[in-house]
């Protein structure tokens, strides 16, 4: 597991805390959570490098065939978003998962441990049978290359509300054992 940042200066307090914690609380999530943890980068980055950086990734998961509009609609559309979340779980190749934490919103020691558990369930959801594919699919459907049908988008936007649901619970229920975990 890699902890970097990415165009950020200062905040450097919160780098070495998410350094601190990170394998601890990848090992709790995966003693508690069905499936395995794959290959993890982590950054701490700003709002706009979270945008930056997820539409990049996401490119190169889906093959990297995206046109210059589809790039830009999809960068204004998480953009708004990005301001807000305290961190952001995204599909990379050959498996493995970029995990961007925004430095503008975890900027406390204290936030760092659930924002960590709640991106860490997402990385291990992503290991399951059948959801980095169903991942990519939806990807490709919002980069306009393979559209989905209805049928398929409620099916995915579905899974992903499962999955938000299981993180926020997961992220509640263990970061209470975290304190006790890590010390």
């Amino acid at each position: 597991m890699k902890v970097t940042a990415h165009r950020l200066f200062g905040h450097r307090h919160i780098l070495r805390e998410i350094q601190h914690v990170a394998p601890s609380a990848a090992d709790l999530v995966t003693r508690n959570v069905r499936g395995r943890l794959p290959r993890v980068d982590i950054v701490l980055t700003t709002p706009q490098g979270m945008t930056e950086l997820t539409v990049d990734t996401e490119i190169q998961t889906v093959g990297g065939k995206v046109t210059p509009q589809a790039r830009r609609k999809a960068a204004n559309r998480i953009s708004w978003n990005d301001r807000r979340i305290f961190g952001k779980t995204v599909l990379a190749p050959k498996g493995a998962v970029l995990i961007l934490i925004n430095a503008r919103r975890v900027n406390h020691g204290e936030q760092v441990a659930p924002t960590l558990v709640h991106e860490l369930v997402h990385a291990v959801q992503f290991t399951r049978p059948g959801i980095a594919d169903l991942l990519v699919a939806g990807l490709k459907n919002n980069f306009g290359i393979e559209p989905l049908s209805r049928r398929d988008v409620r099916r995915y936007e579905k899974q992903l509300k499962a999955h938000e649901d299981e993180a926020y619970r997961m992220e509640h229920r263990l970061t209470g054992q975290f304190n006790a975990y890590a010390a």
